[in-house]
């Protein structure tokens, strides 16, 4: 009889051994986070950006570049949670890539485990294509558009015939557009008067009033201009935000291209439109 109620008993204690070593792989596999959504991107000759929304419970994300030669995403940078100063979106730029080319990245949300990362579940591929390298002639002059200042009065470029200027087109929604402003700004306040600035944001109308509240969260001093008509964008847009326009005081393009700005490339910009 015992041995009938010790096979008994190790038949059961097997089952539940195994329903829990089940329910814990479940439990374990429902824990692990969702991957990211990637909602935007942006590319230059030589570089492109991602965005993504953050993953609740994410410690950071891991970006991954698709390499054709082995088959395979290989890792390319990593953000952590405590970078993301913007507090929406995440954004990252991957740089060095060739022009007119096709890559493919993914993004992974990640969890720290004593110290190290656990990385969950790859977002979907998003493909990029990089944009062509533009040699402008120094011949080419600046064609004109016009935008509107804080009063609602028009501001056209030509207003600023025989001085250097620089023009950026941006957005506050543009995870690489609020990356550089600061850059703007503080150069802003050094050359303000020895270059026109002309700062001009591309969103709708009606958002103006949320614009001026994101300058003033920020407490940046450079003068907002609204590009309501799409004038500034049709003249000088690539379909990717930011765009930076550089103009000497002969009205020659001396640079012309979108994508992040870092600080010291600001500053070599500023340096050669000044000359």
């Amino acid at each position: 009889m015992r041995k009938v109620f010790r096979g008994i008993f190790s038949v059961v204690f097997a089952v539940l051994t195994v329903a829990f070593v089940g329910i814990s792989v479940k439990a374990e596999a429902a824990a692990k986070l969702p991957a990211p959504k990637i909602t935007g991107k942006t590319s230059s000759a030589d570089s492109a950006t991602i965005e993504w929304e953050p993953v609740s419970g994410a410690d950071g994300y891991i970006i991954y570049k698709y390499n054709s030669s082995k088959k395979k995403y290989k890792s390319c940078g990593n953000i952590s949670k405590t970078m993301n100063n913007a507090g929406a979106s995440y954004s990252y730029e991957i740089t060095g890539l060739k022009s007119e080319k096709t890559y493919k990245f993914k993004v992974a949300a990640y969890v720290l485990k004593s110290g190290k990362k656990s990385v969950q579940t790859k977002s979907k591929a998003v493909k990029i294509r990089t944009l062509a390298t533009e040699s402008l002639p120094i011949e080419f002059k600046s064609a004109d558009f016009y935008v509107y200042d804080e009063n609602g009065k028009i501001v056209n470029l030509s207003d600023n015939a025989g001085k250097p200027i620089i023009v950026n087109i941006w957005a506050t929604w543009c995870g690489p557009c609020i990356r550089e402003l600061p850059h703007f700004d503080k150069f802003y306040a050094q050359y303000g008067d020895k270059i026109q600035f002309l700062m001009v944001n591309c969103e709708e109308r009606d958002s103006a009033p949320f614009v001026r509240e994101f300058l003033k969260e920020y407490g940046y001093s450079f003068p907002v201009l609204y590009d309501f008509d799409g004038s500034a964008n049709w003249a000088y847009g690539t379909g990717y935000i930011p765009v930076t326009v550089a103009i000497n005081r002969n009205g020659e393009i001396i640079y012309h291209d979108s994508g992040s700005l870092d600080e010291s490339s600001l500053k070599n910009l500023i340096e050669e439109v000044l000359k």
